[in-house]
C-alpha cells in the first residue's frame, strides 16, 4: 500500500470516562534519534522504513531499495517537505504541511466529474484503558471513532450514498513524542479519504485528534467498514507499528540536499 501512495504523491507533483494516563518510561528525545516502522495493509502486505532526526530535520527512508533510492526530507520544523530522487538528481518540493490529506485533495480535484457530499459527520474519542508495554514504554489505548455518509454524483448521475465507520485504536506513550511523520499520517488517513474532501471534516478531525493524543502512537490499527444504499457492506483493516526507538547521534550529511540537484516546485495541497 505504501508504494501505491508514493506513486500518487509523484503524480500530484507532476468523549468517554477518563482513565488516568500513564507516564512514559523515558522523556521525549531531546537530541538526535531514529526509529523504525512497519505498515501492514488490508491484504497482509508489509512495508518498513527508517526515520532519522537531526537538528530539527527529519529523513524518511523506505527499506525496499529495489524499488528506489528516493527518500523524504522534512525541514523548517516539518513545514517544508521534499522528495529526493538521487537517480535523477532532482528534488520535488511540496510547500504545505497538508501532505497527509493529499488523497482527499486529489479527490476534490476530479470535480466536476465526480462530486462528494459529506453528510452527518460524527467524530469522537474514548480512553479505552491501560495498554500493553511496548519497546519499554508504558502505553494507554485510545480509540477514535469517525462516522460519516458520502453522497456521490458522477458525471451528473446519482451514484448513491455510502455509509462509513472508521475505528482507529492507538497505543500511545504520553511522554514520548517522535515528531511529525506525514507519510505515516497519510497511510492512517486513507480510510477517511472521501470525507477529507470536506474542509470542515478535516478541521473537526484535527481538533478531536489533538484532544485525544498526547504523544506518538507506537501502534495504530485502523478498521474501516462501509456500506451502500443496498446494504452491501465491506470491511478492511490496516496497521502501523513503531518497531524500535534509538536515541543517539545521526550523520549530519544525511540531512543535506547534495550539491547539483535540481529543485522542482510541487503543488500546494492546502485544504
Amino acid at each position: 500500500m505504501i508504494y501505491t501512495l508514493a506513486a500518487l504523491f509523484s503524480a500530484m507533483l507532476v468523549n468517554a470516562g477518563p482513565v488516568a494516563p500513564q507516564r512514559a518510561a523515558t522523556v521525549p528525545p531531546a537530541g538526535d534519534y531514529m526509529y523504525t516502522f512497519v505498515t501492514t495493509d488490508e491484504n497482509g502486505s508489509r512495508s518498513s522504513g527508517t526515520v532519522r532526526v537531526h537538528a530539527g530535520r527529519t529523513r524518511i527512508d523506505m527499506d525496499d531499495r529495489k524499488r528506489s533510492d528516493d527518500y523524504i526530507l522534512l525541514t523548517d520544523n516539518g513545514t517544508r517537505m521534499m522528495s529526493v530522487h538521487p537517480d535523477r538528481r532532482e528534488v520535488d518540493e511540496i510547500s504545505s504541511p497538508s501532505f497527509e490529506h493529499i488523497v482527499g485533495t486529489s479527490l476534490r480535484m476530479v470535480s466536476p466529474m465526480v462530486k462528494f457530499s459529506v453528510q452527518d459527520p460524527r467524530i469522537s474519542f474514548s480512553r479505552v484503558g491501560t495498554g500493553e508495554k511496548m519497546l519499554g514504554y508504558l502505553t494507554e489505548q485510545i480509540r477514535l471513532t469517525e462516522q460519516f455518509d458520502v453522497h456521490i454524483r458522477a458525471m451528473g448521475f446519482d451514484a448513491g450514498t455510502e455509509h462509513h465507520t472508521v475505528v482507529t485504536d492507538f497505543w500511545v506513550s504520553p511522554g514520548l513524542d517522535l515528531g511529525n511523520n506525514p507519510l505515516l499520517a497519510l497511510i492512517e488517513h486513507t480510510s477517511t479519504a472521501m470525507a477529507q474532501t470536506d474542509r470542515n471534516f478535516v478541521q473537526d478531525e484535527a481538533s478531536v485528534r489533538a484532544q485525544a493524543l498526547q504523544g506518538t502512537p507506537l501502534r495504530t490499527v485502523v478498521r474501516e467498514t462501509n456500506s451502500d444504499d443496498k446494504g452491501v457492506s465491506k470491511s478492511k483493516t490496516h496497521s502501523i507499528d513503531i518497531t524500535s526507538v534509538r536515541i543517539g547521534p545521526q550523520p549530519a550529511a544525511l540531512f543535506e540536499i547534495p550539491s547539483g540537484y535540481r529543485m522542482k516546485s510541487g503543488v500546494n495541497t492546502d485544504m
